[in-house]
Parts: C-alpha cells; sequence; structure tokens
C-alpha cells in the first residue's frame, strides 16, 4: 500500500520519490503509529509560494477539452492504513469522526453568534465573483466582504452560502466564516482609503457613494428598507488563489500528493451530489499561506457556496445543472442527428412550485450516481466506490434535526422555504446514502475481543440502506508484517450473525492476524467485494491496524 504519510523530510524530493513505494519494498507493513491520525503536512516552509488565479476560462476549456490530471484507477493516497482520511491541511475530521451535536453542526465555523456592521466602514469594492458587493472593515481592523441577494430572488444566494458552509464544515473542510446581517444604506460610511477596480480599464480608483449606489441597485430591499446581506469573514494569513483538483502545487513541498488522488476530493463528488454542489471546481476554491513558529505552510480551502441548492447565484439554476455538463458531446450530437426530437433526461424534470428565495433544487429525480458538476473535474471522475462509501457514511450522520437546524440557520423569511429545503435535503441524503453505501462490503467496526470473538457492524443495514445481509463469508490469514505476506488460516466459513470466533489456536501464531469479509445479498451484488480488515497484538489485545476494501 502506498504510503504518503512517512515523511522523513530530509528533502522534499525525496518525500515525493517515495510516496509510492509499497510497505512490502520498502519497510514493514504496517508501523508502530499505525493508523496515524493526523498528516503532518506543515513541516516545510512554503513562504515562497506565489498566488495562483486560474480563469473562468481557462478552467472550464481545461477541463471540458482537456484531461488534466492522472486518470488511473488506483487507491487514493491520502488515506490511512485503517482508510480513513487523517487530519491535516485538506482536512480536519469531524462529524466522521466523533459525535457532533445539532448546536456542533449549526454554529460552524463561527467565532461569534452574530455580526452588527454598526460603525464598520466601507472599504472597498469587491474583486471577483457574480454576486454583487463591496469590502466593510470592522472596528477591530478585520476585513469583510458584504455580498448582496437579487431582487428577483430575495434570500436564495445568501441562504446557499450560510447553508452550504455549516455543512462542509461539519463534513471537514476549511471554510471561512460567514454571517447574516441587515444594512441601512443611508448609515454606511466610506473610508477615505477606499479603491474599486474601474470596470471600464481596470484600474484602481478611489470608490464613492455612486459605486455603492450601483450595487444597492440589483439588491433585494426588505420591507423596513433595509437589506439583507451576507458578511465573509476574511481568511487568516496571505491570499495564493485557487487550488486545482489535479497535480500538485511546484511551489509548496509539503503538497506531495496529487490532488485527483486525494480521497478528500475525490469524495467531494458525493458531498457535491447531495447538495447540488454543481459549482465544484478549482476557482471556487482558496488556499492561504499561514504564518506560524518561523515557518509557513498552505491551508486550503472550499469556497463560495452562493450557488448550491439550485441557486444560480443571481438566478435560479438552470435546469441541465446538476444533470448534464455545460459541454457533453453525446447529448449534443443526439439533439443534432435527431433534428432536436431527441429529449434530453433533465428536460423531463418537473421542479414544484416554491418560494423565490428557493433555487431549483429537488429530490424526486435526483441520482446521486448520475449527478455531473458544471463540467469534469479530475478528481471526481477518479472517485472509486470506496471513496464514494467513505463519503456516504459522513452523509449519513447528518440527522434530520442536523438538516433543519442548518437550514434555519439561513433565516428564510418564508417558512414554506425552510420546509422545503429541509425535506429536500433529508431525502437527498437518504439518496445519496442508499446509492454508496452498498457500493462496496458494507462490513464497519470489526473487534477482536480478548475472548477470541470478532465483532462488527453493517454500516448499510444500520443507515437503513438495505436489509440484513443473507449471510458473511469470513477467511482468516496471518500476517508477516516484514514481507506483507499473509497466509490463510483454516477454511472458508460462512455466517448468519454479525460475529464469529477466531479459529482455534489463531491468536497464539503471531503478532498480526486478519479477516477478508464478503457480504451475501440478493440486491446488493457489491457486497461480494471482499472487505479486510489487520489487527496487531498490544498490550491490552488486538487493534484494528489495517482496512481495504
Amino acid at each position: 500500500m502506498p504510503r504518503p504519510f512517512r515523511r522523513p523530510w530530509l528533502a522534499a524530493t525525496l518525500a515525493a520519490a517515495t510516496l509510492a513505494v509499497p510497505a512490502t519494498g520498502a519497510g514493514p507493513r504496517f508501523f508502530p503509529d499505525d493508523p496515524i491520525q493526523v498528516d503532518d503536512d506543515r513541516a516545510l516552509d512554503a513562504s515562497n509560494a506565489v498566488p495562483l488565479e486560474d480563469t473562468n476560462g481557462y478552467d472550464f476549456l481545461a477541463h471540458s477539452f482537456g484531461h488534466p490530471g492522472e486518470r488511473r484507477d488506483v487507491r487514493a493516497l491520502d488515506v490511512n492504513t485503517v482508510d480513513e482520511v487523517p487530519d491535516s491541511s485538506w482536512f480536519t475530521n469531524r462529524i466522521g469522526r466523533a459525535p457532533l451535536s445539532v448546536a456542533d453542526v449549526v454554529r460552524g465555523p463561527d467565532r461569534q453568534h452574530d455580526v452588527d456592521v454598526a460603525g464598520w466602514l466601507v472599504s472597498g469594492g469587491k474583486s471577483s465573483g457574480v454576486q454583487p458587493g463591496f469590502r466593510m472593515t470592522g472596528t477591530d481592523g478585520q476585513v469583510y466582504q458584504i455580498e448582496i441577494d437579487p431582487p428577483a430572488h430575495p434570500e436564495m444566494a445568501s441562504a446557499a452560502e450560510v447553508i452550504g458552509t455549516a455543512f462542509y464544515h461539519a463534513i471537514g473542510y476549511s471554510v471561512v466564516e460567514v454571517h447574516l446581517a441587515e444594512i441601512d444604506r443611508a448609515a454606511l460610511r466610506m473610508s477615505d482609503t477606499a479603491t474599486i477596480r474601474d470596470p471600464l480599464n481596470g484600474r484602481r480608483r478611489p470608490m464613492d457613494q455612486h459605486d455603492l449606489d450601483v450595487v444597492f441597485a440589483r439588491a433585494a430591499r426588505q420591507s423596513d428598507g433595509r437589506y439583507r446581506v451576507l458578511v465573509s469573514r476574511f481568511a487568516a494569513g496571505r491570499p495564493l488563489g485557487n487550488f486545482r483538483y489535479s497535480g500538485t502545487r511546484p511551489d509548496d513541498p509539503n503538497d506531495i500528493v496529487p490532488h485527483e488522488h486525494r480521497r478528500s476530493l475525490r469524495a467531494a463528488r458525493v458531498f457535491g451530489a447531495w447538495l447540488n454542489h454543481d459549482d465544484s471546481r478549482g476557482v471556487n476554491s482558496l488556499d492561504m499561506l499561514e504564518t506560524g513558529n518561523g515557518h509557513s505552510w498552505i491551508r486550503h480551502y472550499m469556497f463560495d457556496f452562493g450557488s448550491i441548492l439550485g441557486s444560480g447565484t443571481v438566478f435560479a439554476q438552470t435546469p441541465r445543472a446538476g444533470n448534464e455538463y455545460i459541454f457533453e458531446a453525446r447529448p449534443g450530437w443526439l439533439t443534432l442527428v435527431t433534428l432536436g426530437l431527441y429529449v434530453r433526461p433533465w428536460m423531463r424534470i418537473d421542479y414544484p412550485e416554491v418560494p423565490a428565495s428557493v433555487g431549483r433544487f429537488e429530490s424526486a429525480a435526483f441520482d446521486p450516481r448520475a449527478w455531473r458538476p458544471e463540467y469534469p473535474n479530475p478528481a471526481f471522475d477518479n472517485m472509486r466506490p470506496d471513496d464514494a462509501f467513505w463519503a456516504a457514511r459522513i452523509v449519513g450522520r447528518f440527522t434530520d434535526a442536523m438538516v433543519r437546524g442548518v437550514v434555519e440557520k439561513a433565516r428564510y423569511s418564508d417558512p414554506a422555504a425552510t420546509d422545503y429545503v429541509t425535506r429536500t435535503l433529508i431525502a437527498r441524503r437518504d439518496k445519496v446514502v442508499r446509492a454508496f453505501l452498498n457500493g462496496v462490503c458494507p462490513v464497519v467496526d470489526p473487534t477482536l475481543g480478548p475472548d477470541g470473538v470478532l465483532r462488527f457492524a453493517n454500516a448499510a443495514v444500520d443507515a437503513g440502506a438495505a436489509t440484513p445481509a443473507h449471510a458473511y463469508t469470513l477467511r482468516w490469514f496471518t500476517l508477516d508484517n516484514a514481507t506483507g505476506i499473509r497466509t490463510a488460516e483454516g477454511a472458508e466459513v460462512r455466517v448468519t450473525e454479525l460475529q464469529a470466533p477466531a479459529p482455534e489456536g489463531l491468536l497464539a501464531r503471531g503478532d498480526f492476524v486478519g479477516v477478508r469479509i464478503t457480504g451475501l445479498h440478493p440486491q446488493h451484488p457489491r457486497w461480494a467485494s471482499p472487505a479486510s480488515f489487520t489487527f496487531r497484538r498490544n498490550r491490552t489485545g488486538w487493534q484494528l491496524v489495517g482496512v481495504e476494501r
């Protein structure tokens, strides 16, 4: 198995060169600290990193008509020996590792309960993005981005940002802190140093009240005359632009795992399908250079959720979004050769009537396996069933109460909007769980007790995504940790319960033992693909150190 986390840090090139060497050729199959919980990817100084800013046009063309990244069916390289993603600058395990309360999920990355922009100064124009807005500086000097909703779809994009931020944070990604606030246009004060980039010539010039008038002319105004706005706190550190879903950053010595082979990015396809984050692409990400203890490292953010949940930011998303790429050859040719008689499947979807604050978002026709972002994503294309299984377990941990709590945080003024978005997210969650928990053998949480009995669970059954298996087959083995060679022990056995004793005498024959398990279910043939679990003897019993699907 590749071991990308053994970082001797003698040199970045040495680390990169040894990335994909199997343990059988470079050392023991398992090291004493396996399974590692943290990938120390901040060890080398990245202070020489420079901003990378891909344009929308470049990103679309490169991925629609090119094939960036390595398209190879290989196991993710950022997983530990028990097939989990360790904490790193890319991902921090939250709901997937430990139980969270509803309040934990709803709070997300927030450092404070709410924000009040009274006394803040307008300090500049907004530099990028579709949603109109500007920048303000708080009384403590912290910079925030202010964004408004369009009159035709009040609350839509700002609600999507709030909901997406809370969910992606609970999943494990770094996200910027966002809040909702109300602004009185007449009370806004301009900083003497505020500037804006002139849309006609691209040059910086002093910002004035007319520039604010242009923004608010495109804003939804509340009945009390104020404007609902999204307030986004600028992330700590120095901006380095976006990351890409393929390759590595050449100026980051810590970035040694090709992005298309990171589970944390591959499996984002599942999260994107659940929330209809069709705008999942490199330009909607953010790299920030952080500094501490005398050196710098890069933290990677998921960024810009204003176009999830069927929001197109300033309009409801098109019916195609989430169902077909912007440019997809086969349906295009079928439409052409049939002179328009071919009806694309998404054209038949019946989107219900919803409040204007809700985007084009539904659950009845939703198929998680067929979901598409706006254009191909190399990490998404490399997603394997084990990556999807890992992600679906995380999605399944969001309870109905958590989903409702997050949607209520978006403060829709129409209760019908809150109810619809909540119901739709729950229905889509259940489809994601059913689709991807049954794509592999769903045996999880195995333990080998002091009584010599193996006990395990079935993630699909526990999630209500499947009925119990008819039976399980078990084949035990011992492992020579120095060579990685497995030796089968005893005959294959069949059990109908979620437990079985180890073969007599097996546990006395070595420090590493394991079992290969398959599930038998007529409706779920993928359960027959084996899952292997390896245990290591320690002072108190047996510890799970290896999982392979």
